[in-house]
């Protein structure tokens, strides 16, 4: 995991061996059409990509990501809910805090192997969960880090899952545009976090008015549409907006 300086593992368990931790799972995670956070009482079970705080002396050292892209269940020796300025956003995100102090046990250091654990990860990239924590570089390892540690392989080339996330990750000041255009081009002076992440559902929003007005929720596309064309933004003409003008 990323920041494993400030953890050990012994008899079986993930212990903290920082003077202070406080990890920080979004409360949209907890949401019921999510689902990829549980509170269980004496445990809180979580996809294991969400920040965590340093401390040192009482003050915040540094932010890194907890980055176990699966399944794993946290011992919850206490809780609270409150928004926090998390890297790389531009307001507060309420979170539910769980506070460890040194030498507690953190998590098992195993995890269940299961495929309902990959299919779990495929809707948080899908619902456009993934923190903006993670450098969009890394965004295909992890996926495929989710994959092994489930013993799971989706049956489709390397390139079909980068088609995914390169559709999924936008531009942050103007998702019409992918991500991947906008840190490619030559001048370009994003950063790997530059992005925003669209779910399946604002991917049609975002493309052009006629994949917009073939999608399911019809009211929020025709808003998205027009406002396009109020302000003249380019459109991307889809392979069956092609075939239908033939």
């Amino acid at each position: 995991m990323s920041g494993a300086e400030y953890f050990t593992s012994k008899d079986g368990y993930i212990y903290l061996t920082a003077s202070y931790a406080e990890f920080y799972i979004p409360q949209e995670f907890f949401k019921l059409n999510s689902k990829f956070a549980e509170d269980c009482g004496e445990t809180v079970k979580a996809i294991g990509l969400f920040d965590v705080g340093i401390f040192e002396n009482g003050k915040l050292k540094e932010m890194k990501i907890f980055n176990i892209p699966t399944w794993i269940e946290l011992y919850a020796y206490d809780n609270e809910v409150r928004n926090v300025m998390l890297p790389k956003t531009d307001v507060e995100v309420p979170c539910r805090i769980l506070p460890f102090h040194k030498g507690a046990k953190v998590m098992s250091s195993t995890v269940i192997e299961d495929s309902s654990n990959a299919e779990a990860y495929l809707n948080l990239i899908c619902g456009g969960k993934v923190p903006n924590s993670v450098p969009y570089g890394k965004s295909a390892q992890l996926w495929r880090k989710n994959q092994q540690m489930n013993g799971v392989h989706l049956g489709v080339p390397a390139v079909i899952e980068e088609l995914i996330l390169s559709v999924s990750y936008r531009a942050k000041n103007n998702p019409s545009i992918k991500f991947a255009k906008d840190i490619g081009r030559n001048d370009s002076q994003a950063t790997e976090y530059d992005y925003s992440m669209a779910s399946i559902r604002q991917i049609c929003q975002y493309a052009s008015t006629f994949s917009a007005m073939w999608f399911e929720d019809f009211d929020s596309m025709a808003i998205s549409s027009l406002n396009r064309g109020r302000m003249k933004k380019p459109e991307a003409e889809s392979p069956l907006e092609k075939i239908i003008k033939m």
